[in-house]
């Protein structure tokens, strides 16, 4: 499946602009638990926050059938949502080296799941004049969460 994406300028599914931008950003004081509150109490999709940020980072427009396409959902719902709620059950049953090894595949089938957004957003047309905020709404309705982590992505 990975050979159907492009490569162009050194990126391709596993390692493109859109995933170095998310440990960038993931790793900024407080970003990571404000996403992790939205996903947990609001239902949004960290992978789909991301690619927004990236997007309007990048003055790209967001297109909001880009990032639900049915690729990337079966992905999300057959390789990462299993994978996190695995690595969740053998954090509650205290098995480290499994948890730590589950982590890690969960992390990697996150890392292919932000390849499949770029593929289908890395094309997307100019758009300077949108918001950010908006945008975020499109994948989670709270604009107070939205607003946070906004602002959190800046740095």
């Amino acid at each position: 499946m990975a050979a159907q994406f492009a490569t162009e300028a050194g990126d391709g599914p596993m390692d493109n602009a859109l995933w170095r931008y998310a440990l960038r950003v993931y790793s900024r004081s407080g970003v990571e638990a404000q996403l992790l509150r939205m996903q947990d109490e609001h239902g949004a999709d960290i992978l789909q926050l991301l690619t927004v940020l990236w997007l309007s980072e990048q003055g790209l427009e967001v297109n909001e059938a880009a990032l639900v396409n049915s690729e990337y959902l079966n992905w999300k719902q057959d390789m990462i949502e299993p994978l996190r709620q695995q690595r969740r059950q053998a954090d509650r049953l205290e098995h480290g080296d499994l948890y730590e090894l589950l982590k890690k595949s969960e992390l990697e089938a996150e890392r292919y799941g932000l390849g499949i957004l770029w593929a289908r957003n890395k094309d997307n047309r100019a758009d300077k004049g949108r918001c950010t905020v908006s945008d975020l709404i499109l994948v989670c309705s709270s604009e107070k969460e939205c607003t946070a982590l906004a602002e959190l992505s800046q740095g």
